[in-house]
């Protein structure tokens, strides 16, 4: 039952603001968690769950110190924002520490995961990134059962994604019995376990339930406007964290803000631009509307989240040998395994005459592909969906696409030269610890190269996708929202509400997870800090 007053409002359910509602709950401050959507969770629900945490103390992460690891982000975020990579590093592990003692969340190493840009200085080939233990509903508060889950969802753990890697190896009769069980992993279990983390530590929790405006009384927060199914609401309070996602999943804002080469986003529908119309209304600055976090993605038909079509992620299947991804000339542009940001740059590249030629791209494969590694959506034999076409001749498949023939068909010659002689001479696939990580660790040869020449072929569209702009209302290190005067007071954006001081950067695995929540802890420790005085 939603109360009329509370010290703290937070409006959404993902990481970030979980985080910030388990510290100022946890401290004793009546807290309310607000939720647009019917599931609670957010984008983090749907997620891969990991988290970034750099100069952890594991023993995987030996070598690892704060000023390594801010050598390295340096080199990767917008260099007119040092403090925020300061306040990153030297919180993440108090983080990390912080949610293990106010949940049932137990972050599990990832010893071989590395960073994304392994060439640069600082980097690591592994233990910066961090999976979770399972976790059992059974263990948590009712609320928890009520995290959305994402299509395609499996309870499978990281550490056992490495060991079996391919479906003739995946144990799914364990996995279903986990899932039936009540077991889950992944980002499923991240904010089910922050969800219960909160409602423990004595926060409200309303779904279907929207903010619609943050009202003020002499220059600070008095009280919010949220609409439910029973119409508008006033609730007082005296401090608002905005933790409403980003605008991506809003598709005028896409267009508008977003690389024309963007085509779909597989944030939280509900994450529609609640921090951005609040900032309007408000007359807040912005930062950073024009950037995001990118992601190749594939559409099955049938798949939804919160009822309306849903992409998935394509993280693990482009490293692997026998596929190529090609453009409408059939051309190859960029290294199909790098890490999914930077492969989403060049989806979006513009060319001098302002047009996007990788926009519209396409996963290559041939018959020993599909009958061992994994694509959403098919099995290794049987008929095809309808996002998958084939044909017997690699011209005729470039025919079905609608590509260029002789494009594809060189390309193709190409490729298969360069997986018999074991490098890939245009972009190097499979030359860094990255690539090889997810390469085909029984693969003779370069894990990431294997010749495509067994009929017949096939086809599948791959689109240019985000998981969370990072474009929102500017922020201090702790949270608060700064209007054009200074401090705006009471009210903080944590997650991608805020503008990200990322830029376009990605430094490693769990890395957009790991941000929010150290600026969600952030937020909390300024709000408590603040109601004390």
């Amino acid at each position: 039952m939603i109360q009329k007053d509370y010290d703290v409002v937070v409006a959404g359910s993902g990481a970030a603001g979980l985080t910030t509602a388990i510290r100022t709950a946890s401290a004793g401050l009546r807290t309310l968690v607000v939720e647009a959507a019917e599931q609670f969770g957010g984008t983090t629900a749907i997620s891969g769950g990991r988290v970034w945490v750099p100069a952890n103390g594991t023993a995987a992460n030996t070598g690892d110190s704060p000023q390594r690891a801010k050598t390295y982000l340096a080199q990767i975020f917008d260099q007119r924002w040092p403090e925020f990579v300061d306040t990153f590093v030297d919180n993440a592990q108090r983080m990390r520490t912080f949610i293990e003692a106010h949940s049932f969340h137990r972050f599990a190493v990832c010893p071989s995961y590395p960073d994304y840009h392994p060439a640069l200085e600082g980097s690591t080939a592994g233990g910066r990134c961090f999976d979770m233990e399972i976790i059992y509903l059974r263990d948590l508060v009712d609320e928890a059962a009520r995290v959305r889950e994402a299509p395609g969802y499996s309870p499978i753990q990281h550490s056992e994604w490495e060991q079996w890697r391919y479906p003739d190896k995946i144990d799914t009769a364990l996995l279903k019995k986990r899932y039936d069980d009540g077991g889950r992993t992944g980002g499923f279990a991240l904010a089910a376990a922050l969800l219960d983390g909160a409602v423990r530590s004595g926060c409200d929790v309303q779904s279907g339930t929207r903010l619609v405006d943050v009202l003020r009384t002499d220059s600070a927060v008095s009280s919010v406007a949220i609409e439910t199914s029973s119409g508008i609401e006033t609730i007082s309070t005296r401090a608002v964290v905005l933790a409403t996602g980003g605008f991506d999943a809003n598709e005028e804002l896409r267009n508008s803000l977003l690389p024309i080469g963007l085509s779909v986003s597989a944030a939280a529908p509900s994450n529609t631009g609640t921090a951005l119309e609040i900032a309007e209304r408000l007359g807040l600055p912005v930062e950073n509307v024009h950037d995001g976090w990118w992601m190749p993605m594939a559409m099955v038909p049938g798949e939804t989240v919160d009822g309306q079509p849903h992409p998935r992620g394509l993280v693990r299947e482009r490293g692997v040998p026998r596929s190529v991804i090609i453009n409408g000339d059939g051309k190859r542009f960029t290294d199909e395994a790098s890490p999914y940001n930077e492969f989403g740059k060049a989806m979006h590249m513009v060319d001098e005459n302002g047009h996007t030629p990788n926009r519209e791209a396409y996963l290559i494969f041939d018959e020993k592909f599909r009958r061992r590694y994994p694509f959403p959506g098919l099995t290794k034999s049987g008929p095809l969906p309808e996002h998958v076409l084939s044909a017997p001749t690699v011209s005729g498949l470039a025919r079905q696409i609608g590509v260029d023939t002789n494009g594809l068909c060189e390309t193709i010659r190409r490729w298969n030269s360069f997986s018999t002689n074991g490098r890939d001479r245009d972009f190097h696939r499979g030359e860094n610890v990255y690539d090889l990580y997810y390469g085909d660790p029984w693969a003779s040869g370069n894990p990431c190269l294997g010749r495509i020449d067994e009929a017949p072929y096939y086809a599948t569209r791959i689109y240019s996708g985000s998981i969370g702009s990072k474009g929102g209302i500017t922020t201090d290190t702790s949270g608060h929202v700064l209007g054009f005067d200074g401090v705006v007071s009471g009210l903080f954006a944590v997650g991608n509400a805020a503008a990200f001081w990322t830029g376009d950067g990605y430094p490693g695995p769990g890395a957009t997870l790991a941000v929010g929540m150290v600026m969600g802890l952030q937020a909390g420790d300024a709000i408590v800090m603040r109601s004390a005085r």
